[in-house]
């Protein structure tokens, strides 16, 4: 049974690739989309013949205008009822350690193409009073990071688009959900080099499986003011000392790990 159309940026694995399971399981069609260069952790093929779902796959690098306005073409002309922003990377490195060229690539990744999707699939959604749109952001949201400050930065910028759209249209029947979880085992770890031996809970930090943050995801859409959803309790406590903390204590913690 056809449930709508759920479009996944992202999906090739991790997160993106748990949101196209949740939502094949559930009979919705799938648009996804992923980078060229990369291979996908689940098959295709095998989600069409379990769920008897249409399953459309997008090769798409979202530095790239030509990609982004691809992609927004489909959404304006298909019948989308889930749109989920999960696209995105990090960079490792101080500010001034990335090339120019990188920092203007995450702007694109992070805020300028979801921003060209959520703009193209709202006039649908309201026309229809139904809908749901989750954009990725992080726990980074909350933490000035020194050694990935545009990844915070960028991340922070969907926590505010994402409440104020949600004030807006929560009487119109669209659900709204900003994402922000931790620590979570996937490839995103993998492509910055980060040692098998430093993904491993160490007192509050914990790490968490993609399946389980989508689980948490999914559970606070039925919520209506659930707007910004941080998975695990864990990190809910890391926002809390955060935001408790002096900030001249937090920013000499920070430095530290600069040394």
């Amino acid at each position: 049974m056809n449930n709508g159309q759920a479009l996944i940026t992202g999906a090739t694995s991790g997160i993106g690739a748990a949101f196209a399971q949740h939502f094949a399981q559930n009979g919705y069609d799938l648009i996804l989309t992923g980078l060229p260069d990369e291979k996908s952790s689940f098959c295709i093929k095998d989600l069409i013949e379990k769920y008897r779902i249409n399953v459309e796959f997008i090769y798409a690098d979202f530095s790239s205008d030509s990609d982004i306005v691809r992609v927004e073409s489909i959404i304006k002309s298909r019948d989308i009822d889930i749109l989920v922003n999960n696209a995105g990377f990090g960079l490792g490195k101080l500010f001034w350690q990335n090339n120019i060229q990188d920092l203007e690539k995450m702007i694109k990744v992070h805020i300028l193409a979801p921003v060209r999707f959520i703009y193209a699939a709202l006039p649908n959604m309201i026309k229809k009073l139904k809908g749901t749109i989750i954009s990725l952001s992080s726990l980074a949201s909350f933490l000035p990071i020194p050694h990935d400050s545009m990844y915070s930065a960028t991340k922070l910028f969907h926590n505010s688009l994402m409440e104020s759209l949600h004030i807006s249209l929560r009487e119109m029947g669209i659900k709204i959900q900003v994402l922000c979880p931790g620590f979570v085992r996937t490839n995103f770890h993998n492509k910055l080099n980060i040692k098998e031996d430093e993904l491993k809970n160490r007192g509050i930090l914990k790490w968490m499986l993609p399946e389980e943050v989508v689980r948490v995801s999914i559970k606070n859409l039925d919520k209506k003011n659930n707007v910004v959803v941080i998975p695990g309790i864990y990190n809910k406590i890391i926002r809390i000392f955060y935001l408790m903390m002096p900030k001249r204590l937090f920013y000499n913690l920070a430095s530290r790990h600069l040394q």
